[in-house]
């Protein structure tokens, strides 16, 4: 080819690139620098998350739990999770996000450095309900704090870079602590524990100590005030949203309990390969969310964002109803990976301005018992239909309550706009 068409060719695809560059550069900028130090200690303590990880294998294959009591053991997790996040709403509209994130992120430490000693299943089980109930009082408190400490123009791209930093810290957890049992499972414990507590003081060194006054609160509170000064659990519309959350949220869980055992079973996958495709969901968030959301925010209703997504996660799981190979893999993973770019910061987003006022707390523990629910729910769905009807069956039941929930949020946005 002669070197005169090359060169503009070169030119437009360099000018390009730097375009792409430069929208993906401008998409971090204006965000608080108090929501990337937040987002800095949410990496930290995502970082060293190995036992949540690893305590199955744990429990059964070092200290020779048989499978059925180690699951017991497992469901006090997810007790723990649920309580933890109740009572943390409640401790937060008490006592304030600056406390609650830093004591909970200490006791979370100093439990998992206790729990390098048990051996008992009793002592397991109330460790690790403790455990989990400390993690999750943290998750209403540091909500709040984001909530406080960014702008309404700013918010949804706040939340996808705490979003980023969490997702980098699960990311990376899983392999460290794979090593870490190289050298033995003590290490889990102690570097997860001593983690927690680094997290703790990174708290205290980044992010400055800010209490809202009385008239903060009244000014972010927005046109409808009212609806922030009563319990969550009596704002009806508030509650619809969590439920509507929780069936959207056991969708998209499917990827995590029983995807990669759909593609080992139906593609005769390895768990290199496994893995590899599931890495490829985290690298399109980590690349593309906070650009698209730059471009998106602000242009239409948060909840009809959410719908969209839904309607991403429904066509996703449909492609695993054709014939297996790499095709309808990549097509399901990058479908549900703007599914989840859609849903996830938006609905954050509707949660974060709808709960403005003395109940925030409580309106955040609420969003998240949404999703520990629906982390209890979604594997024994996926799992039970299964065994009973097989995958073909799972798939297009989660992809009809996709759309279901996508009509659902439609009602609550028509809801809305009537009051």
């Amino acid at each position: 080819m002669n070197i005169s068409v090359l060169l503009p060719l070169t030119h437009l695809a360099s000018a390009m690139l730097q375009k792409l560059y430069t929208h993906w550069l401008s998409s971090y900028r204006g965000i608080p620098r108090v929501i990337w130090y937040i987002s800095i200690v949410s990496l930290v303590n995502r970082c060293g998350a190995f036992v949540v990880s690893f305590l199955s294998l744990y429990m059964t294959k070092q200290l020779g739990y048989p499978l059925d009591m180690a699951g017991y053991v497992m469901t006090c997790f997810g007790i723990g999770a649920l309580s933890g996040a109740f009572i943390g709403g409640k401790l937060t509209d008490r006592l304030g996000y600056y406390p609650i994130q830093f004591w909970s992120l200490i006791i979370n430490g100093v439990i998992l450095l206790f729990m390098v000693l048990v051996r008992d299943i009793w002592v397991m089980g109330l460790s690790v309900f403790a455990m989990s109930f400390s993690s999750e009082v943290f998750r209403p408190a540091n909500s709040v704090a984001m909530a406080r400490h960014c702008e309404p123009e700013t918010r949804t791209r706040s939340i996808s870079l705490y979003r980023m930093a969490v997702n980098l810290g699960w990311t990376v957890a899983p392999a460290l602590g794979g090593m870490l049992v190289a050298l033995g499972w003590e290490w889990l414990f102690w570097v997860d524990g001593i983690t927690c507590i680094a997290a703790a003081f990174t708290l205290v060194w980044l992010v400055p100590k800010k209490v809202a006054t009385a008239d903060e609160v009244h000014e972010n509170a927005g046109p409808k005030p009212e609806l922030s000064m009563i319990s969550p659990y009596r704002d009806r519309s508030f509650v619809g949203f969590a439920l509507l959350t929780m069936m959207g949220a056991m969708v998209f869980m499917q990827i995590l309990w029983t995807i990669p055992l759909f593609w080992e079973k139906s593609y005769a996958w390895s768990e290199a390969q496994i893995g590899q495709m599931l890495a490829l969901n985290g690298l399109i968030v980590f690349l593309t969310e906070m650009p698209m959301i730059h471009r998106l925010e602000g242009r239409a209703p948060a909840l009809g964002y959410v719908r969209f997504g839904l309607i991403l996660y429904a066509i996703s799981y449909a492609t695993c109803l054709f014939p297996a190979g790499w095709v309808p893999a990549l097509m399901f993973t990058v479908l549900i990976s703007f599914g989840e770019m859609f849903v996830m910061p938006f609905s954050s987003n509707f949660v974060f301005g709808r709960s403005e006022g003395p109940k925030q707390g409580q309106y955040m523990a609420l969003y998240t018992m949404s999703y520990s629910v629906a982390n209890i729910l979604a594997p024994f769905l996926g799992t039970q239909v299964i065994a009973a009807w097989g995958f073909t069956s799972l798939w297009t039941l989660v992809a009809i309550l996709a759309l279901v929930t996508c009509l659902g949020f439609w009602v609550l946005e028509k809801k809305q706009r009537s009051i």
